[in-house]
């Protein structure tokens, strides 16, 4: 017998065969209102008295303001691998669908620093990647996670569990952080092998308290106070069992807070979406989401937020871990200006490649503030070259119902 690990079709890998295009998933841009902004810094003018005899003369003012955008952009091979580098200048941006145009600048996300929220579903006691989690995640530090990234562990048992919250990377960490959160499923898996040897029936499993959505909802607030790029993964097998909160509700949630969401599945459990391959579109509406097959909200909501579900198998976790965060790291930065008359709100973003046709692109939505009146009108503001203002579209995004 063939004792060798199994390892996954790479032809099959990814059950994303319906965006085998050149074209993004459309991500939000979420403009904030004309406030005070760590984006935004200026010092306000004082008046100098230095004596009764010496003339009251302004303070120079500085002002300075944020003006590019920063958008990260996942780019994967036709089959949803890791590639070479690809020619920056390919790359371009449309806004609420306007027209086309070349970033400012590009380059790879490298060593930035993550904040990673790692979410284990172990409410499937089937789930044939939960035995080896705890070895293979705190593996991770310190060539594929950093020291100076940020961690944090939950999981999803009879409720929502967290053991450790915004810690450094680092092994000792993970792997006490990831034990504790096992441990109630390590508890019944014991309690109902020894049952089993009795030939006594297990008792049945415990109402969960925070179903997948619900979760992830939680796991996403969290994150939402963290810096750094934002990334949650989720090691499930993308199925809800009765959340209060819509799937939709967490696409958005981590569409407008740039927060990308990545998927790891079993294989075995991901074998029939393999199996079903559905349309594609070029364009695709943040709000509802189809491709003319069964909809897997699971898959919408990583591809929609710049993520992507990878698969797994009991042998190949920690490959498969190490792939995710190499992901992250080859991300590409797209720059370019803001625009002084932005209007508040909710905007669309797509990113295209011109010089391939056969690449997946996920892009993460990004929060920005907008331009305030003074910065727009102030005399003492040097005004951004209108000629380098990118254009935007006229589509904007519906109202949810």
């Amino acid at each position: 017998m063939d004792k060798r690990p199994r390892q996954a079709n790479p032809k099959r890998r990814e059950p994303l065969a319906s965006h085998r295009n050149k074209f993004a998933a459309i991500a939000l841009l979420f403009v904030l209102a004309a406030t005070s902004s760590s984006a935004q810094s200026q010092t306000e003018t004082t008046p100098s008295s230095q004596s009764s005899t010496t003339a009251t003369l302004p303070t120079p003012t500085l002002r300075v303001y944020t003006n590019l955008k920063q958008v990260p952009v996942l780019v994967l091979s036709r089959d949803y691998a890791r590639m070479k580098p690809i020619d920056p200048s390919g790359f371009r941006i449309s806004l609420d669908s306007g027209p086309r145009f070349r970033p400012t600048y590009v380059r790879r996300e490298g060593d930035d620093p993550i904040s990673l929220a790692i979410l284990i579903d172990a409410s499937k006691p089937d789930n044939e990647l939960l035995p080896s989690l705890i070895k293979a995640i705190a593996a991770l530090p310190p060539d594929f996670l950093h020291p100076q990234d940020r961690v944090s562990v939950y999981a999803i048992d009879c409720t929502l569990i967290r053991t450790i919250y915004d810690t450094g990377a680092n092994p000792a960490a993970l792997a006490d952080g990831v034990q504790r959160a096992m441990a109630p499923w390590q508890i019944r898996q014991t309690q109902n092998e020894e049952l089993k040897k009795e030939k006594k029936i297990p008792p049945p499993p415990c109402r969960i308290g925070l179903p997948l959505w619900d979760s992830m909802e939680e796991v996403l607030k969290d994150l939402d106070q963290q810096p750094g790029r934002r990334v949650l993964l989720a090691i499930t097998d993308g199925e809800d069992t009765g959340s209060k909160t819509l799937w939709k509700d967490v696409m958005l949630h981590a569409q407008i807070r740039s927060e990308t969401v990545f998927g790891l599945l079993p294989t075995i459990m991901t074998v029939s979406k393999l199996e079903t391959p559905t349309e594609t579109k070029e364009t695709r509406h943040i709000e509802s989401p189809s491709f003319g097959g069964p909809e897997d909200k699971f898959e919408q909501i990583c591809v929609n937020s710049g993520g992507i579900e990878l698969q797994a198998s009991e042998h190949t976790t920690i490959f498969r871990l190490k792939e995710f965060t190499q992901m992250l790291r080859e991300r590409y930065i797209l720059e370019y200006p803001r625009g002084p008359n932005e209007e508040p709100g909710l905007h669309t973003i797509t990113v295209s490649y011109r010089k391939k046709s056969n690449l997946y692109i996920a892009t993460t939505g990004i929060t920005v503030p907008v331009a305030s009146e003074d910065e727009k009108e102030s005399m003492k503001t040097m005004q951004a070259d209108p000629s380098r203002t990118p254009p935007v579209g006229t589509r904007k995004v519906l109202p949810k119902p």
